[in-house]
């Protein structure tokens, strides 16, 4: 039995007397040389010219156009970095085609999320080092009016509106990972345009109570999927000349590069991650245990995890969330805050009646509480959630739903070496769950791969 848990960059040690299920991905592709693929799609992509010859055409009709390429935010484990990263053949190719660094931006599509400084920049893409420091990174700002243009009314009323930087390039490209997505079926494809680069106005509907209750705004559902759809719609408002996405498999190794025309790039990499995504259970669990991923920066992107171990676990039973909070609001957005504490005030179903209510106004970041809503749903009981991290301090816990690891540790404990202190919050709060699940032997479930393997019971 594997005997270590993800835990940010780093491993934690289990516990020795666990006696817990372990499950994960199976059959995940191998690993491909993300170089050597890259340039084969971007010279051989799917339902589109090549890169090179678009990018000619471009600049052929304008020659002082410039070329927007949208990447995700830090979040996202993109591997963008460097020279052997995904985007330095794509400038590579615009290079050849005439375009110099100073025609080229870099818009970091991050949605609602906030900006990155210079430094966290520079460590996910690494211009420096790939020696092409002119080029000009921008953080999309979807609250900024000066940055936003409205490009239309989709078919069920958002307005749409759309990076500036972005409607005016003449040369659109669009970057991303397509993984499993909890509300959107997948990312990638449409969602770096929707939410990556769109305005406050048009996450009303997207981000919405009536989109997100569906049943169909879940993981690895496309046809159908209300979020998807709008995405989509947008995206193809907004155009894409060449989209580039990855996918990547549990240890962020890259398992394929798909380029090319929009929705057709996009669905074949979608086909991809459902050959090997899913995680075959036989049984819910009494007490599932997860580790928060790479995306876990924060209590906000945790929810992400609590999501896939609550289609793991029996109704009533207990969830243990594992989390490295590296941001540096290891909390969320103010918006988020408020959010989390209607839920904590009046619980589940007395928040989805609020945001609900006609002429109610969405508070930014609502709709990953929302998501949180039917973590509790299933749980019955916010007591039945543990957050296992370091990094929030106790205080905070009195707008926070769950109980965290941090109070079943003594002073001295928590003064421990980050690992250390994690493997003891671990034991502690694993021995809190059993005694108090009413059960003499509880079943108990590792979901190895955190929020990027998708638990389906057969």
């Amino acid at each position: 039995m594997m005997r270590r848990i993800e835990y940010g960059e780093d491993y934690i040690n289990l516990p020795p007397s666990l006696d817990a299920e372990v499950r994960g991905m199976a059959n995940a592709p191998t690993a491909i040389d993300l170089t050597r693929s890259s340039e084969e799609c971007l010279s051989n992509p799917i339902e589109s010219a090549s890169l090179q010859e678009i990018a000619r055409q471009k600049l052929a009709t304008n020659p002082n156009g410039q070329a927007v390429i949208v990447v995700s935010d830090n979040t996202r484990p993109v591997p963008y970095f460097g020279s052997q990263g995904l985007l330095y053949p794509i400038l590579r190719v615009l290079q050849h085609a005439g375009y110099t660094e100073k025609s080229i931006i870099i818009l970091i599509g991050a949605g609602s999320h906030r900006n990155m400084d210079p430094a966290e920049i520079e460590a996910m893409i690494g211009l420096s080092e790939m020696g092409l420091s002119d080029i000009q990174v921008i953080n999309h700002e979807y609250d900024n009016e000066e940055m936003l243009v409205n490009i239309g009314t989709t078919k069920k009323g958002s307005l749409a509106q759309i990076n500036r930087h972005y409607h005016e390039a003449t040369l659109k490209i669009v970057t991303g990972l397509v993984e499993s997505h909890f509300m959107a079926g997948a990312s990638g494809g449409r969602k770096g345009i929707c939410p990556g680069i769109v305005g406050k106005d048009t996450l009303t509907l997207f981000h919405g109570a009536e989109f997100l209750s569906s049943f169909k705004a879940a993981d690895l559902i496309i046809e159908g999927n209300p979020l998807h759809e709008e995405a989509l719609e947008i995206a193809e408002m907004a155009g894409c000349d060449f989209l580039i996405n990855v996918t990547i498999d549990d240890q962020k190794k890259t398992t394929g590069v798909f380029a090319g025309a929009l929705k057709e790039a996009h669905q074949a990499a979608v086909q991809k991650i459902k050959s090997y995504v899913t995680v075959p259970i036989q049984q819910l669990f009494d007490i599932v245990i997860i580790p928060a991923g790479f995306v876990g920066i924060n209590h906000y992107q945790t929810a992400k995890a609590a999501i896939e171990a609550s289609r793991a676990v029996r109704p009533g039973g207990k969830i243990i969330i594992v989390a490295c909070n590296t941001d540096r609001d290891p909390i969320g957005g103010q918006g988020y805050k408020e959010a989390l504490a209607l839920l904590k005030q009046h619980g589940p179903k007395g928040f989805m009646q609020i945001i609900n209510k006609p002429g109610w106004q969405i508070v930014q970041e609502q709709w990953q509480v929302q998501m949180w809503c039917k973590v509790f749903e299933v749980l019955n009981n916010d007591q039945n959630l543990y957050y296992c991290a370091l990094e929030i301090p106790l205080s905070a816990y009195a707008g926070l739903p769950g109980i965290s690891g941090m109070s079943l540790l003594d002073q001295a404990e928590q003064k421990l070496p980050t690992v250390e202190a994690m493997e003891v919050m671990l034991e502690r709060t694993l021995t809190h769950a059993v005694n108090n699940s009413g059960i003499d032997s509880p079943s108990i479930l590792l979901l190895k791969d955190g929020p990027y393997g998708i638990p389906v019971l057969h």
